[in-house]
Order: structure tokens, then sequence, then C-alpha cells
């Protein structure tokens, strides 16, 4: 009996103490609740610069404070990074493409990867985030896209006349071979002067012939240029492609009047409107009276500037001819006066604008001028007499020029 009851006391002890806790503290070998820690968010950088035309690089991983790690985390005690892999197999990026990386991280000292992230739990930097995946508690899968891969783009090709002979309804026509994620600049030329400029246009033809208004030798040159912004945030402009002559008299000029410029995205034709004043239509400029009509074929003083527009009402911008003269407007249409530089080569305008040609005098110095407008510099024969002219233009006078006298005129005459 005495047996009996000292076992039913100790079964009545266990069960008080187990009703003040007291098993929970492990006095009897109980194990203690488990309550994980989660590593609430994750942070990721990718230090990859892709170049068009380069292998992609080996994924090297590391902390933020690894420079030639292209995969790295925040030092810290929760996750690391287990794996870094390319996705594409390719042999080189390219211009404009991204490529996919799956990184997996591994959690660290008892954390454990929640089952679900938000995109703002999950920072990407030098990359965008495409989805994550939890493999299991210890282990997070994130796929990542890089920036698009930096370069230039591909020079237009097979850039050409679509047709020279004089009778052709396609006479003066320019195209070239469509070049991906571009749009073109394309310039047309009279001699070595450029005399209508096109600027973002995105088909791949120009009809010119509208603007070949002198007889003389044509040639037009494209680049390919960002197609918008986006692009230009990886893309630079292709070199300049040049076409071939294009040799046209005085009976196949063009009286100005417009035809449809197939494959181009300007439009010549003033827009339907109630504005008045300055109007832009298709990238072009028109001013429109309060009754209704443009300014059409003629000159215009317009605030301050002088303006110059076309048959059909555009404002034209660049190199342009008028009754024998050719002016210069800047990339806003005024008319330009002075010292111009444009490209490599000086220019002089006269106060009305047109283009001096020949010898004029500024000042106390003297300037020559080609034919083409061109100033001259150095060593020059001038209606048979031998000049110097220093680099900024002015004629030398009076002077000795590396063991060489020029008179008071300017001329070297041979002893």
């Amino acid at each position: 009996m005495k047996r009996v009851y000292f076992i039913k006391r100790i079964q009545q002890k266990a069960v008080l103490l187990s009703a003040a806790g007291i098993l929970s503290t492990g006095v009897f070998g109980a194990f203690p609740a488990y309550a994980a820690s989660y590593v609430n968010s994750v942070r990721i950088a990718l230090n990859i610069d892709l170049e068009d035309g380069e292998a992609l690089p080996n994924l090297d991983r590391g902390y933020t404070d690894n420079e030639d790690a292209e995969v790295t985390i925040p030092s810290n005690n929760r996750y690391d990074i287990r794996s870094a892999e390319w996705t594409d197999e390719v042999d080189e990026a390219q211009i404009g493409k991204t490529y996919t990386i799956q990184i997996v991280l591994e959690a660290l000292n008892d954390y454990e990867f929640r089952s679900s992230y938000s995109s703002s739990s999950v920072d990407i930097k030098g990359g965008t985030l495409v989805r994550v995946r939890r493999q299991d508690k210890d282990r997070l899968q994130i796929t990542v896209k890089t920036r698009p891969a930096e370069g230039t783009l591909s020079d237009p090709e097979d850039v050409r006349w679509d047709s020279t002979r004089l009778s052709s309804s396609k006479l003066g026509v320019a195209r070239w071979d469509k070049v991906d994620n571009a749009a073109y600049d394309v310039y047309l030329c009279l001699g070595n002067r450029v005399i209508h400029r096109e600027n973002g246009i995105t088909g791949t033809s120009f009809d010119f012939y509208p603007y070949m208004t002198s007889a003389g030798t044509y040639t037009f040159r494209v680049r390919a240029v960002p197609k918008d912004d986006e692009t230009d945030k990886y893309a630079d402009p292709s070199e300049w492609i040049y076409s071939g002559d294009l040799e046209l008299d005085k009976e196949h000029v063009s009286d100005g009047s417009s035809r449809n410029n197939a494959g181009s995205s300007t439009s010549t034709t003033a827009p339907e409107t109630t504005e008045v004043g300055w109007i832009e239509s298709n990238g072009r400029w028109y001013f429109r009276y309060p009754d209704g009509t443009y300014l059409r074929d003629s000159w215009a003083l317009i605030g301050n500037s002088w303006y110059l527009f076309d048959s059909l009402g555009a404002m034209q911008t660049g190199w342009q001819q008028r009754n024998g003269h050719y002016y210069y407007l800047n990339d806003q249409g005024a008319m330009q006066t002075g010292w111009l530089l444009d490209g490599n080569t000086w220019y002089f305008l006269l106060d009305s604008g047109e283009m001096a040609v020949g010898w004029i005098q500024l000042g106390n110095q003297s300037y020559y001028l080609f034919e083409n407008g061109a100033m001259a510099t150095g060593w020059q024969e001038i209606d048979g007499q031998i000049y110097y002219l220093y680099p900024d233009g002015h004629k030398a006078v009076d002077e000795w020029i590396s063991g060489f006298y020029v008179d008071s005129n300017g001329v070297w005459k041979r002893p």
C-alpha cells in the first residue's frame, strides 16, 4: 500500500509542476517553443557595364566594398550569395540588349527567408528585378536583368540616290538601309556646303529634290542616331556615311515645290489650326497670321531676327540659296551675320546675311573668302598675286613671313 501511495504522490506532483509551467523550463527534459527570425529585405548590386561586342564577364561574388566583384551584397549576418550565373548563352553582348542573371541567396545564423517578397523588399542596384522565388526556408532565388549594353550604333549601309537619271520621278530621293534602334540625321550638300538638314527622321529615305534649286554636284550624308531618350542612354551616333554624286543641270533643277517624302517622318505641309503666330507641326515651324494665311516663300522680320520660309510655309534652317546668294539660318531659324564656324571652316556673312566671297575689309584688316565662302589662310595665289593670310584669316602686310617679305599691299614678289 505504501508503494502505491508513493507512486500516486509522484504523479500528482508532476501534474502540479506542469500546471505551474515548471516543465517549460526543462526540469523534466521538455524543449522550449521556437520563433523563427526572418530576412525581411535583401539588397543586391550589379557592377556590370556591358559593351557592344564584348563577352559577358565572369560573375565574381562579394560584399559591396569589393570593387572587383560583379555581384555584391552589403556585409551582414543574415544572408550570403551562394551562386550567381548567367542564364543567357551568348558569345558577346549586343548594343541595347539586356542579359539575365540568376542569383541564389543563402540564409545565415538561423535566419529564414519568407515565403514571398514584394518588389519593394528586394533592392537591385545597376539592374532590374525580374522575379523572386523561395526555394526553401534557407534559399532565395532572385532573377535580375542587367542594364542595356552600351555602344555605337551601326553605320547605315547601301547609302545611295534612288536614281541619278535626270528624267526620273525619283530624282533627288536619298535612301539607305535600316539600323536597329535608330533614327537618322540626313544632310544635303551642294559642293562642299550643307544646304539642308533633316534631324531625327525615322524612315530610310528622304526626298531632297524640293531643295535642289541650283545646278551643281549634290551629295548627301546620313548617320544613325538614338531613336528616343531611352536609347540615348546607351547608344552613341554612328559615323557619317556619304553618298555618291548627283549632277544636276539648270534644266532639271527644282522650283522649290514639294513632293511626298516617301519614308520620311517630316511633313512639309502647313498645319490646319486656328492658332496664330509660331506653330510647330511634325518637327517643322510655321508662322500663321490672324487671317489664316501663312508666311510662304519669303523672308520675314519677326522680333529682331530675319526668317526664311519655303513655298509651303516651313521655316528654313542651315544654308539656303536665294537669288544667287547663300544665307545661313541657325537651328532656331534666325538669319546669321558676321563670322560663322560651320564644321571646321570659317565663313563671313554680311549685314544683309549674304555669304561673303572675295576680299573683305573689317576694320584695319583684310580677309579673303574663296568662291565657296571658306576663309583663306596661309600662302595663297589670288588673282595672280601671292599673299600670306594668318591662321585667323587676316592678311599680312609690310612684314617678313618665314624669311619672305610682303609689301604694304600684302603682296610677295619674287626677287
